[in-house]
């Protein structure tokens, strides 16, 4: 079933709305080069223009009153330079299998677009482009961002706003979905930004046109993390928070825990599951919660878990995970006050999922990042990873290295260890710290976009400064996966006034603290870093390197 919700109820999706230049085909039509031409023999023609800003059609309903002969001219300008381009136009890749997987799913296939029939339906017939309804200017009184333009389509393909989303590359796409009032959704691409969408109010902004398919349904996701622009969605969308008082920090992308009043005391509040290992699940359980909460200022307290079993389990293998969570508890001082236990058939490994509360470190004050401020790294980067690749690759990792060696790195997760629980405390105590963040999936550069989208700053890394735990850089080349993008608990990021960078560091030398200031807060949006005098963005990872194992 394919479904989409729309004002607080769900949907069956029966139908997507696609603009045509820039999403189904790549645009090939040089609108600034038209506009000097229509521009040129306006002057000819002694004509004063209102607006020379305006896109080309306004701007020729704008002086149609004044002279409608030139209204007539400017449109055959225009309709001729878009057959043109219309010869050199190509689909955007992948986009004819979409349409046609679409439509065997029995979704209905609508183009809209303010370019003229003639030049659209010669690229459609060239290469066999699939749709039920096309929308040209040519077949409607008034184009978009009007909501005309959707409503027309939606009546010709039979279905209501509730079943339909739109997809579209600019602005008018987006502008026209909200007036009409259907979920509308922003292809990114190298003119419009993410940022650009959700301004305008998009309520998903996707990186790649096949991409539709996860919202259709007819696609799931692969294993690993959810995307953050999916994610984004689904928390904006069903999530509590900001009409709450009460709730101090509400859900978002890059936010580890929840922290909310309950009368006068303030609660934080962390769910996670364990899913990257099934073996000592009971000591990460319990050690990736406590991150999560330390690093938002918080003392942990009390934990719930929900602890499921696969078939066949033995009673001594749950007695070895009740005792690890036990364990770390009383090294936590945390109260383990119940959840749930059962053996669950259709699963292979283990599943546990913690739900940790705690209080506040300190009075925490939410300060304002500036353009300047310091990003720094705690600890090392990997030391999870490894330990997971120790763990799963034992014997092959045998060939090239010795046991003990092996055998030690197994065990980082307790020594250099995961958990970042004293040296989160200790900067919190000691500082007016910005914002700290826990690496977990996807590594150290997806922690950074993270970081970078929860605070809407840009970053700029030095890579030269990010310090990796020794082991995983080797083990990562044996088995061909980038250290960058693999599952990094044991390290922190965060940020810090420019001015108290020496402070930091001084105090870090002075406790043992591992500290490296690994780039500085930008205003360009992004996460970027500098190699031979340009500029690059920081490689990204759809799903964690661990998963490639």
């Amino acid at each position: 079933m394919h479904i989409i919700r729309q004002k607080g109820y769900v949907m069956n999706v029966k139908g997507v709305i696609f603009d045509f230049d820039g999403t189904i085909v790549k645009s090939t039509i040089n609108f600034k080069k038209i506009k000097e031409e229509i521009l040129k023999e306006a002057k000819k023609n002694n004509l004063k223009i209102p607006d020379k800003n305006l896109p080309i059609l306004e701007l020729l309903e704008g002086v149609k009153r004044q002279n409608r002969k030139f209204y007539f001219l400017g449109h055959r300008i225009l309709k001729q330079l878009e057959i043109k381009a219309s010869e050199k136009t190509e689909p955007q890749k992948g986009v004819v299998e979409l349409l046609k997987r679409l439509k065997k799913e029995g979704i209905k296939v609508g183009i809209i677009t303010r370019n003229c029939r003639d030049a659209v339906e010669s690229v459609i017939r060239k290469f066999n482009i699939p749709y039920d309804v096309l929308l040209t200017r040519d077949d409607v009184k008034k184009v978009k961002p009007d909501s005309f333009h959707i409503t027309e389509c939606l009546k010709l393909m039979g279905l209501s706003k509730k079943d339909v989303f739109l997809v579209g590359d600019h602005i008018f796409d987006v502008r026209a979905g909200k007036k009409t009032g259907i979920v509308s959704i922003g292809l990114k691409n190298d003119y419009i930004s993410e940022n650009d969408f959700l301004k305008e109010g998009a309520d998903l902004v996707i990186e790649d046109i096949e991409e539709v398919e996860y919202i259709t349904g007819t696609k799931g996701f692969k294993t690993g993390k959810i995307p953050n622009r999916f994610l984004r969605y689904l928390l904006t969308r069903y999530t509590s928070g900001k009409d709450d008082k009460n709730i101090l920090i509400s859900p978002g992308v890059g936010i580890d825990c929840a922290i909310f009043k309950v009368s006068d005391k303030v609660i934080f509040a962390k769910a996670d599951p364990i899913t990257l290992t099934s073996r000592d699940i009971g000591f990460y359980l319990v050690n990736i919660n406590v991150n999560d909460i330390s690093v938002m200022g918080g003392i942990p307290l009390y934990l719930l878990t929900a602890l499921l079993f696969p078939e066949g389990t033995t009673f001594c293998d749950i007695e070895y995970v009740f005792s690890q969570i036990s364990n770390e508890c009383k090294r936590f001082g945390i109260k383990w006050i119940g959840g749930h236990t059962e053996i669950v058939s259709g699963i292979k490994t283990p599943v546990s999922v913690g739900f940790l509360t705690g209080e506040k470190i300190k009075r925490l004050k939410k300060r304002r990042i500036r353009a300047g401020d310091k990003i720094f790294l705690v600890k090392e980067i990997g030391i999870e990873g490894v330990s997971i690749i120790a763990r799963e690759k034992y014997y092959e990792l045998k060939k090239n290295f010795s046991v003990r060696y092996i055998e030690r790195v197994k065990n980082s997760v307790i020594s250099p260890g995961i958990s970042v629980f004293n040296e989160a405390k200790m900067l919190w105590e000691n500082f007016d710290i910005k914002y700290i963040h826990d690496p977990t999936e996807g590594g150290i550069s997806t922690a950074l976009y993270e970081m970078s989208e929860a605070n809407n700053i840009g970053l700029l890394i030095y890579p030269e400064k990010l310090r990796f735990y020794p082991p995983v850089v080797k083990f990562c080349k044996i088995f061909n996966l980038d250290p960058m993008g693999i599952i990094s608990s044991g390290c922190i990021i965060g940020i810090v006034g420019e001015k108290e960078e020496n402070e930091l560091l001084t105090f870090c030398k002075r406790e043992r603290i591992k500290i490296e200031i690994i780039g500085k807060v930008i205003d360009r949006k992004g996460v970027w870093y500098i190699k031979n005098g340009t500029i690059y963005q920081l490689p990204t990872f759809t799903r964690d390197e661990i998963n490639r194992l």
